[in-house]
């Protein structure tokens, strides 16, 4: 059977939004393996997220928001339960000052239930309190040598400590080793 000129035009048309539909098929099959493959990659380990968000409570000068960040039975925790004097200077400095971080950068290597979170670079920008046009002080965290050791608890990754020993930091001169 022969198309007449309609006939053909309609054929050309529906062989065309077939090719079409094919293409736009494979077109989202690769934007779907790309996002996968990112986030695979590219993904933020669940203790990193933990240390990123004790960052975001400091920023807020939100105590209570960190310690939710802090294994309570933990380097931390307890020296933070037991330590009236250490609490007392933490509260004092975060009423005098506000931290701001940025362009934060960190490394982390973790097996099952532990991880060692490393922050390899970044900025912390202090104002005075009620002061919001020029810093008080910058510093630039590159070549601190920070270490934040996260375990897992319960499901939620919670920071157990640090590499500093933070009552002889708080008994020194600087309140930052770096």
């Amino acid at each position: 059977m022969e198309w007449d000129e309609p006939g053909k035009e309609a054929e050309d048309q529906v062989w065309k939004a077939g090719k079409t539909v094919k293409w736009a098929f494979v077109a989202v099959l690769v934007v779907a393996a790309a996002v996968i493959g990112l986030f695979t990659i590219f993904r933020t380990h669940a203790a990193q997220a933990t240390v990123e968000k004790a960052f975001e409570m400091v920023e807020q000068g939100d105590m209570d928001g960190l310690m939710e960040c802090v294994d309570p039975e933990g380097q931390l925790g307890l020296l933070w339960e037991e330590d009236e004097e250490l609490r007392d200077t933490v509260l004092s400095f975060l009423e005098d000052y506000r931290l701001e971080f940025s362009s934060l950068s960190f490394a982390t290597r973790s097996d099952n239930e532990a991880a060692e979170v490393e922050l390899r670079g970044g900025r912390l920008n202090m104002y005075s309190a009620g002061e919001e046009d020029i810093p008080s002080a910058f510093i630039d965290l590159e070549d601190s040598d920070l270490m934040f050791y996260v375990e897992k608890r319960d499901g939620d990754w919670l920071i157990e400590g640090v590499n500093y020993d933070i009552e002889e930091l708080m008994s020194g001169d600087g309140f930052f080793p770096f």
